[in-house]
């Protein structure tokens, strides 16, 4: 980690939380914050008491802004170079979207451009309702550049994809909770207790069993539906085993048995 990306594990529910910590530049992506956010990720990856991580900004008004232009403006001279600096953070957003535990965005305010894509990198998306969500590249004459249209098409259809993206658009939470984008919308104030009791079911769960069923939904987009069925099928198969299964098991007959 680093100055500008906060790591901050709490322990009794399994989370890391991390943070973007650039208030004076409206938590803009810098090099720094991409490496930064790939130190933190590789982090909690590595801990297995972490079992789903939470990604927010610093402040009441910012979640992320999109990239650093001032540094970009200043740096990126020609496309190639172009090129391999949007690389540097598309595979940060890659990191994410194929993050072996659930990843959430505590979206705290608003996500613009580049912050649009981060958050469709993850799993889950919690809204503050003063947040704003604008994918507002084109306004500037360039495209999404992290990758993050694709996983926007994802997560809202091409249809409403399209439109957000070529008219660049800046929506409301709620509209944006209309659209798919956030799965629930709470008060500002409550942005980060909101992230924590939606991760809360999440961490009860075998992690072996929430790893494997995100790798699954995940991977079966790719693959034909009677394989997709089947893997499902293999993957009940091997979970049926664990000591999970068997404590949840014995937990149920003897609940059943008291009500006998």
């Amino acid at each position: 980690m680093n100055d500008v990306v906060k790591y901050e594990k709490i322990a009794d529910e399994h989370l890391a939380v991390l943070r973007i910590d650039r208030p004076e530049a409206s938590n803009a992506i810098s090099t720094a914050v991409m490496e930064g956010l790939a130190a933190a990720l590789e982090q909690a990856r590595q801990d297995d008491d972490v079992r789903a991580v939470i990604l927010t900004g610093t402040g009441d008004r910012v979640f992320v802004s999109g990239g650093d232009l001032k540094e970009f403006h200043a740096d990126l001279t020609d496309e190639e170079r172009v090129y391999e600096k949007m690389s540097q953070m598309r595979r940060v957003l890659e990191t994410i979207h194929l993050f072996p535990k659930p990843v959430i965005a505590a979206v705290n305010g608003a996500a613009r451009g580049g912050g649009g894509e981060v958050a469709s990198a993850c799993h889950f998306r919690v809204g503050a309702d003063t947040a704003t969500v604008g994918f507002i590249q084109v306004k500037l004459g360039i495209a999404p550049g992290w990758g993050g249209g694709v996983l926007l098409s994802k997560i809202v259809g091409r249809q409403k994809a399209l439109a957000l993206i070529l008219r660049g658009d800046i929506i409301d939470a709620r509209a944006a909770m209309e659209l798919g984008f956030f799965d629930i919308v709470c008060p500002q104030d409550e942005i980060l207790h909101y992230a924590r009791m939606y991760a809360k079911p999440l961490t009860a769960n075998s992690p072996k069993a929430v790893q494997s069923l995100l790798r699954l939904l995940r991977e079966q987009e790719s693959l034909p539906v009677t394989d997709a069925m089947e893997r499902e099928s293999r993957l009940c198969a091997q979970l049926w085993g664990t000591p999970e299964h068997d404590a949840a098991v014995s937990s149920f007959l003897s609940r059943k048995a008291r009500k006998e």
